[in-house]
């Protein structure tokens, strides 16, 4: 059996190169011109791009096979309150030169989405925004011009005093949120 390590978004070989800088919603609307704050929001979405190609160029140079993204590059991307923004056309060049790189190493990539991304829920609430996020990690799969070889590591998630009843909704939930990807 081949054994290959990777590593979680961050080397510490690696100065100045964090992908996950954000911006919370408080600062965020602070900022008195809000296409203003959505540019910045974009700029720093752009630096974690370029950060991105900066580790993966250190996976390649390390002989490192398997990188995973961090969930954070673009900030606010899924807030309730920034529904009306579009950051993926923007950054649509920055997803596909690192989908480029990626694909021209071999480097397996995947995205881990956060812990607030459960599938299990009883929630419908929560699960809304799971399939937010889920759909929110794909499209930036999609614009960096992957295929299923770079995948997204879902937890089935708690099981809220009972796991047979929390599988189910798992299965349920999940073929939902294929129903709800695939329709677009």
């Amino acid at each position: 059996m081949l054994v290959r390590f990777g590593f979680v978004a961050m080397s510490v070989l690696l100065e100045n190169a964090s992908p996950s800088r954000t911006m919370t919603y408080t600062n965020f609307s602070k900022l008195p011109d809000r296409e203003g704050a959505l540019l910045r929001l974009a700029r720093i979405a752009q630096e974690n791009l370029q950060h991105t190609q900066r580790l993966l160029s250190h996976c390649k140079y390390s002989d490192i096979h398997l990188y995973r993204l961090t969930s954070k590059l673009i900030p606010l991307a899924t807030h309730d309150a920034l529904a009306d923004w579009d950051p993926y056309a923007i950054l649509a060049d920055d997803f596909a030169a690192v989908g480029a790189y990626v694909r021209e190493t071999g480097i397996r990539v995947s995205f881990h989405p956060d812990h607030f991304t459960v599938f299990s829920t009883p929630r419908p609430e929560v699960l809304r925004n799971s399939i937010k996020d889920l759909r929110h990690h794909v499209r930036m799969f999609e614009l960096m011009g992957l295929d299923e070889r770079a995948t997204c590591n879902i937890h089935v998630g708690g099981t809220y005093g009972d796991k047979e009843a929390a599988g189910r909704r798992f299965s349920r939930s999940s073929a939902r949120s294929r129903r709800a990807s695939s329709a677009g």
